[in-house]
């Protein structure tokens, strides 16, 4: 499609894509980055899907829903609205526009300088300033217009993640009654970690515009609740999980996020998955296959998994040349001066490693710096024995989830997971370890691949039925439940939970 045809013309969408006007129907998803990415190539430009993470799971949501979709395209000074491409459109998308400034401000500054390590508890990473505040408050509103321009035909608003955390008090002061829901997919600090923002009051009152506000882990709902009570002097509700203000509360949750499970399975139980698994398989040429997929990010506990890997050589030599770790890295925030800084340590941490132990052709480490699409990405899934998942600190941590998913029970397939991951209160069964504990992930390596198969058929078994039971279906109808409860809306107007 040329630049010209993909313009912003909102009265042509309209004639194509003519609005449903039945209560209930459709959500309104905001969130920073789309389900899709615009690439240009020369005068023309075409739209594709996006890979894995929260975009892809409410695009599943929003082709069985209908609705709007506010994000950033992805481009600079891009607005424009559209429809998904190669559906029914039952949905649109809407694409604000985002300055230059406001990327390098808000995006790159703000969101992944100060609040991202700020919620990932490492305050020793954060940079705060007042000029990147000050764009992120702007950018905020920006979205908060966007809505308020649709939200009059919608039922519920569904505003997602960090990046947006004061939307809901902009939309608030709009609509005092429209239904809004706040989704934190990152992790929630302790009181005294989050009283060093510097801004802190404005980011929880913006957060308590919304209705609900939901978190992985009860920990974390516990954490935010702290935070309103001991910095805003607001009262709480500790049986209810409420926090009272403004002549209202907003309910506070623990929502541990599912995955589309059957999608996953149904993908690696296709022939053409499970040869491309024995394809990669025989390409490593070890009976022992030991997985890791991250974004290449400090939080993800990447070169402490390597030094683990590492100490396990050291300590087990019989199992040089049986066992290979496959570590894929997805390029991330390349702009930001500590992950370049981190691809380094990655870069060199891997000779190292391959350096001392190769021999007669076995090399310990497949070190793949890449994205892969899904059903690939599903076939290393199938490809791998264990999974070794070793996030610093993480508020779900979904590749957990999927590669439990990709294998059939009697696979048996042995997760590996850090204790600080909020997956890890869900998959109780998996190897738990602390990524701190160079030995400990040595040890626990050493226990997987020991592991009686009576033991890892059990493991397995639990972990497959909470993956399945609890998926994205089972989890977005539980937030929109209790979020239709906490409204009070009448009965012909109440959110569709389907």
């Amino acid at each position: 499609m040329s630049a010209a045809e993909s313009s912003y013309d909102r009265v042509a969408l309209r004639e194509t894509s003519p609005r449903l006007r039945r209560h209930g129907d459709r959500l309104l998803v905001m969130s920073n980055r789309a389900p899709v990415k615009i690439v240009r190539e020369n005068e023309h430009e075409r739209v594709e899907p996006t890979v894995g993470g929260v975009g892809s799971t409410f695009l599943r949501l929003l082709e069985r829903h209908g609705g709007l979709w506010i994000a950033w395209s992805g481009i600079k000074d891009d607005a424009r609205r559209i429809d998904k491409p190669g559906s029914d459109a039952r949905f649109s998308m809407v694409f604000p526009r985002l300055t230059e400034r406001d990327i390098s401000f808000y995006y790159h500054g703000m969101c992944n300088r100060g609040l991202w390590p700020l919620m990932h508890f490492m305050p020793l990473n954060c940079r705060f300033e007042t000029a990147h505040w000050d764009t992120y408050r702007r950018v905020n509103r920006v979205f908060a217009r966007a809505a308020e321009a649709e939200a009059d035909s919608y039922d519920i608003i569904w505003v997602q993640d960090f990046h947006l955390a004061l939307v809901p008090r902009h939309l608030r002061e709009y609509n005092p009654k429209v239904p809004i829901g706040l989704f934190w997919h990152v992790p929630w600090p302790p009181e005294q970690v989050f009283r060093i923002f510097p801004w802190r009051s404005e980011l929880l009152t913006g957060m308590l515009g919304s209705n609900l506000i939901g978190f992985h882990t009860p920990s974390y709902a516990k954490h935010f609740l702290d935070g309103c009570e001991r910095i805003l002097k607001l009262k709480v509700n500790r049986e209810t999980n409420e926090v009272y203000h403004d002549s209202r509360s907003t309910k506070v949750g623990s929502f541990p996020l599912g995955i589309a499970a059957d999608l996953f399975s149904e993908i690696a139980s296709t022939a053409e998955s499970r040869a491309r698994a024995r394809r990669i398989r025989r390409s490593l040429r070890t009976p022992i296959v030991v997985l890791g997929v991250d974004r290449l990010d400090y939080t993800k506990g990447i070169v402490e998994r390597l030094y683990g890997f590492e100490r396990f050589l050291e300590l087990y030599p019989e199992y040089r040349r049986r066992i290979t770790l496959v570590l894929i890295a997805v390029p991330s925030r390349t702009r930001v001066t500590e992950y370049s800084a981190l691809k380094k340590q990655v870069d060199e941490l891997v000779g190292r490693v391959v350096g001392r132990f190769s021999s007669d052709g076995w090399v310990p480490i497949r070190y793949l710096y890449t994205q892969f699409q899904m059903r690939e990405l599903i076939a290393y899934y199938q490809s791998a024995d264990i999974a070794l998942i070793t996030p610093l600190r993480d508020g779900m941590n979904m590749v957990a989830k999927e590669y439990v998913a990709s294998h059939p029970v009697a696979d048996s397939g042995i997760l590996i997971l850090s204790e600080f991951a909020g997956a890890a209160e869900e998959l109780s069964s998996a190897l738990l370890v602390n990524p701190y504990n160079i030995d400990e992930i040595a040890d626990r390596l050493h226990r997987a691949v020991e592991m009686s198969m009576e033991e890892r058929r059990a493991r397995f078994a639990e972990m497959s039925e909470r993956v399945h039971r609890n998926d994205l279906e089972a989890w977005s109808r539980h937030f929109l439940d209790v979020l239709n409860n906490q409204c009070a809306i009448e009965p012909d107007a109440q959110i569709v939970a389907q």
